[in-house]
């Protein structure tokens, strides 16, 4: 999965855009979580690459998706890096 043209892709697109590309991606997002996430794209940098993403996002990541949800996507990112 490309997260990089995902997350650069979600500040262009419309919600309804969106909807359809998360769910090309596997990613099962509402329409409202994909509003509730679309500030926090401001906040994401690429040095997390190297150092691992702060447990201050991954909080408000869980607030909108969930601990669960959550912890499936960082796997998911993590298991595409190697």
């Amino acid at each position: 999965m490309d997260y990089t043209r995902l997350l650069l892709e979600m500040k262009k697109r419309s919600d309804e855009e969106m909807l359809k590309m998360s769910r090309a991606y596997g990613l099962d997002f509402t329409v409202e979580e994909i509003r509730q996430l679309r500030p926090l794209l401001d906040e994401i940098s690429m040095h997390w690459i190297l150092t691992g993403v702060p447990e201050s996002f991954i909080s408000k990541v869980e607030r909108v998706l969930g601990q669960k949800r959550t912890n499936q996507l960082l796997d998911d990112y993590l298991n595409m890096r190697k």
